[in-house]
């Protein structure tokens, strides 16, 4: 069984969702009981194959198995390292050289800053009056520019 949830929604239902942008996505799959193959094998085999084919992605996989997640003590991963500060680019820039480092040690398999601060986006500025004239509303506008 595959389970998706690709991207958020900007209001209330975003805090049940593990994604923190509009371009991530998290993607649960459950193994049938009499598999032949261990996940973490599995796991192994799709993060080489995404490296080869897509490497411009930022991926984690994680378990989900009940031993991992007590051992884990609820974190995603059995080291977690948060970085703050009062400034959002050197937070994320010391967070990124910090993520750089530990993927260069051995026996780390992913590493991952969750939070992307250069996210595809658009911004549009509609001038309803003008829209207006041409019949057209503000959600109109953007469902024809999601469209296009």
């Amino acid at each position: 069984m595959i389970v998706s949830n690709i991207g958020i929604t900007t209001d209330f239902s975003a805090i049940y969702t593990p994604n923190s942008a509009p371009h991530t996505g998290l993607i649960q799959v459950s193994l049938k009981e009499d598999h032949k193959i261990g996940s973490y094998e599995y796991m192994r085999q799709v993060r080489e194959r995404l490296r080869e084919d897509l490497p411009q992605l930022s991926t984690y996989f994680q378990s989900g198995g009940l031993v991992d997640s007590v051992l884990n003590m609820g974190m995603p991963a059995p080291i977690d390292i948060q970085v703050s500060g009062s400034s959002l680019k050197r937070s994320y820039a010391v967070a990124a050289q910090i993520a750089s480092q530990v993927r260069g040690q051995a026996g780390v398999s992913d590493v991952l800053v969750p939070q992307d601060i250069d996210y595809p986006a658009l911004q549009l500025d509609i001038d309803r009056e003008k829209a207006s004239q041409v019949g057209l509303s503000q959600k109109e506008v953007v469902d024809n520019v999601i469209t296009a």
